[in-house]
C-alpha cells in the first residue's frame, strides 16, 4: 500500500509554521520578562516598567525628597518616562526578527508587520486548500478501491 503524503511543499510549510509559532512564543516570553528601567535625579529616583502592571516600581532615595515638589514631580516623570522608553526599546528588539523595521530605522513598520502576517495566513489557507483537495482525492481512491474489490464472501462475479 502506498504511503500517504501531501508532498514536500506541505512539509516545508508545516516546518515553517512550527518555526514561526516558536518565534512568536519566544517573542511573547521575552516581552513578558522585559523590564524597562529609568533613573533621574542622579540615580536617586528609580522606576521600572513591565508589560503587566505598567509602572511596577518607583524607588525614591530620601535625598530626592529634599527637592521642591515641582522638581520632585519633574524628576519622577523623567524616571518613569525613561523606564517606559527602555521597555519599548526592549519590545522592539524582541520583535525585530519577526517584524522588519521601517526603512528610516524608526522601529517596527506596521504595514510590513501586517504584510508578514498576511503572508503567513495566505500560505496557511493555500496549504489547507491543497490538503482538503488531496484528502478528497484519497477518499475517492479509497471508495473506488472498495467498490472494485470483491471479497471471498461477496455475492456476484469477481
Amino acid at each position: 500500500m502506498a504511503e500517504f503524503s501531501l508532498g514536500p511543499d506541505f512539509e516545508r510549510f508545516q516546518r515553517d509554521m512550527q518555526q514561526q509559532v516558536g518565534d512568536f512564543s519566544k517573542m511573547q516570553e521575552t516581552i513578558q520578562a522585559a523590564v524597562g528601567r529609568g533613573e533621574a535625579a542622579e540615580g536617586r529616583i528609580v522606576a521600572e516598567f513591565k508589560s503587566e502592571g505598567g509602572l511596577t516600581k518607583l524607588d525614591l532615595d530620601p535625598r530626592a525628597l529634599r527637592l521642591s515638589s515641582a522638581e520632585l514631580s519633574e524628576e519622577i516623570r523623567t524616571a518613569v518616562n525613561a523606564a517606559a522608553q527602555d521597555f519599548q526599546t526592549k519590545v522592539k528588539e524582541a520583535g525585530a526578527d519577526l517584524f522588519p523595521a521601517k526603512d528610516d530605522g524608526q522601529g517596527m513598520d506596521p504595514a510590513k508587520a501586517l504584510a508578514s502576517l498576511d503572508k503567513i495566513a495566505n500560505g496557511f489557507a493555500g496549504q489547507m486548500r491543497t490538503l482538503a483537495h488531496e484528502l478528497g482525492v484519497q477518499q475517492q481512491r479509497a471508495k473506488e478501491a472498495m467498490d472494485n474489490y470483491k471479497g471471498p464472501n461477496s455475492p456476484g462475479p469477481r
